[in-house]
């Protein structure tokens, strides 16, 4: 099951190695680099000062370690290097990049995939045990296409297409052959031949292992819950199913998709890293369901691994194109990520595959409004509550669409219709903000009344409450709500030119201007106050 859009990285038992590995080198310590692999050219003499590597650095390596079954072997370190590269100091394997590098690498889609290609590139080096001292122009072009198929494959694991895959050889000016490098042509060739073989072997690995006979126990036990409504009590059978059979790869899926329901029932005893855990053993056993990847990419976001999301994601879309709910989460990781555009783009691949899905149009709509296109954001919410009538979150995006539209007896009407379904309902401002737009101030007072009780400090909430009691003649009760809202907070003159503005637009132009009079005596050259009380003496 989906959930709405929140907002999450890391730190395994690799991190814990980084940890025991560490004393090797301290930060800020001179390294000389005899012999090395640096991703785009050949190895020099040289004197590099390293550092600490960033979590960042530790958690692309920590992502590409998951996906291949070698221990790692190698010490991660910034230095003052031009890019990345992979080195020996004794028996001591080194990675070293510059932290200029991966900044430089967060431009765009293809760039920060472009980062992975590099590294896993280095970490191929050393996972493939290669003699970095070799001085055989032949072998150490040989050595340099074995880390390109490498990073081949651990790109596709991670969910990079081919085109992605090859970003970092095509960041680079490498057309031309090296004393220790092969030509570009040869390189993106190799990591191509890389990603196609991992490719191939997902697509070649069977989908029965780990199946459970109709009439055993634990496929009674995982049958029972499928039925469970409460994910606790369904989590405690599909233990008991996982216990009998360790390599039940269909309890694996329905208990990390359990672990992730919790958050629906209780938000402080969900744990998506254990859900990811099994989410990881089933996808092991059945690597081409793309609704395991879907969940887990869920998992992943809701950590705040936004890259491992997106893999995820984009690997379910390359098992099945036409998979719904994979587009609307790769929205959601690209709006996470300030990419509206690309996240509209999904969001109608999204509906255009299931014309009837509530929740992707309701993110449409959600961009649209963010961009204050009223009218065709409240059309993708009307087919989101066509859809799902009861959909409360729709209904009041509907209802503040109509409001900035200047539609408010139709945005109070949804916010009527919200009040009565959501228990929940908190919208009394933006109701009492339209009534009095209507000139209906008795209205808009009780609803002010309730947002202050539940908000008893809410400066505009006594601002607006105070503009109405004005127009009602009520001028004692206004000052008193007028002198809350000075109270609350520390924009006193932004306050008092809304007061000033406010009453003018309600026709009490001489109570306005004593307002604005105030303002332009300090600030004589504010405009806003200068515009309102130029439209008083108009009235």
């Amino acid at each position: 099951m989906l959930k709405n859009y929140p907002s999450m990285l890391r730190f395994s038992a690799i991190l814990t190695l980084f940890l025991l590995l560490e004393p090797v080198l301290s930060a800020q310590e001179p390294m000389t680099i005899r012999h090395s692999c640096n991703f785009a050219a050949a190895d020099s003499l040289t004197e590099l000062y390293t550092y600490d590597a960033s979590s960042e650095a530790q958690q692309i390596v920590e992502q590409i370690m998951k996906v291949n079954v070698l221990p790692q072997n190698f010490v991660i370190k910034s230095a003052d290097c031009k890019n990345a590269l992979a080195t020996t100091i004794g028996k001591q394997r080194f990675i070293l990049y510059s932290t200029t590098f991966l900044e430089n690498f967060k431009k765009d889609a293809n760039t920060r995939w472009a980062a992975f290609c590099v590294l896993a590139h280095e970490i191929g080096h050393h996972l493939s045990n290669h003699n970095l001292e070799e001085t055989d122009p032949a072998i150490r072009k040989r050595y340099e296409l074995e880390a390109d198929r490498f990073a081949g494959g651990i790109l596709f694991r991670l969910g990079a297409s081919l085109e992605e895959a090859q970003a970092g050889i095509n960041t680079f000016s490498l057309n031309d052959a090296s004393l220790t490098h092969p030509p570009k042509r040869a390189r993106l060739e190799a990591l191509a031949v890389g990603w196609k073989q991992a490719e191939e072997l997902a697509a070649n690995s069977g989908n029965t292992e780990g199946s459970a006979a109709e009439d055993s126990d634990e496929k009674k036990l995982y049958k029972q819950a499928l039925d469970e409504k409460d994910p606790f009590k369904a989590i405690e059978l599909l233990d008991q199913a996982i216990e009998i059979k360790e390599d039940y790869a269909d309890a694996y899926l329905e208990r990390g998709k359990r672990k992730i329901d919790v958050e629906d029932v209780d938000e402080m005893r969900v744990n998506f890293r254990d859900a990811i855990a099994d989410l990881d053993v089933y996808i092991q056993m059945r690597p081409k369901n793309p609704a395991a990847f879907v969940q887990r990419g869920y998992a992943h976001r809701r950590l705040d691994q936004d890259s491992l999301a997106l893999a995820d994601y984009n690997r379910a879309i390359r098992l099945n194109a036409k998979f719904a709910e994979a587009y609307l989460g790769r929205a959601w990781v690209k709006m996470k990520m300030d990419d509206n555009e690309a996240a509209l783009k999904d969001l109608e691949k999204a509906t255009a595959i299931k014309p009837e899905y509530a929740e992707a149009w309701y993110w449409h709509g959600n961009i649209l409004y963010g961009f204050g296109e009223y009218e065709p954001a409240i059309a993708d919410l009307d087919k989101a509550l066509k859809a799902k009538p009861e959909y409360t979150d729709a209904l009041d995006l509907r209802a503040g669409a109509k409001m900035f539209s200047g539609q408010f007896a139709a945005a109070i009407a949804d916010f009527n219709l919200l009040e009565k379904t959501d228990p929940k309902f908190n919208s009394h401002f933006d109701r009492g903000k339209c009534y009095q737009s209507l000139g209906k101030h008795i209205e808009a007072i009780a609803d002010f009344d309730a947002s202050l009780r539940r908000h008893p400090d809410f400066s505009d909430a006594f601002m607006y409450r105070g503009i109405s009691k004005m127009v009602l003649g009520q001028k004692a009760e206004a000052d008193k709500d007028f002198e809350n809202t000075f109270a609350n907070t520390v924009l006193t003159t932004n306050y008092s030119i809304k007061i000033g503005c406010l009453l003018v637009q309600f026709n009490l132009a001489k109570e306005g201007v004593e307002w604005l009079d105030k303002v332009l005596e300090k600030y004589p050259d504010n405009q806003q106050a200068q515009k309102c009380r130029a439209e008083a003496l108009k009235k």
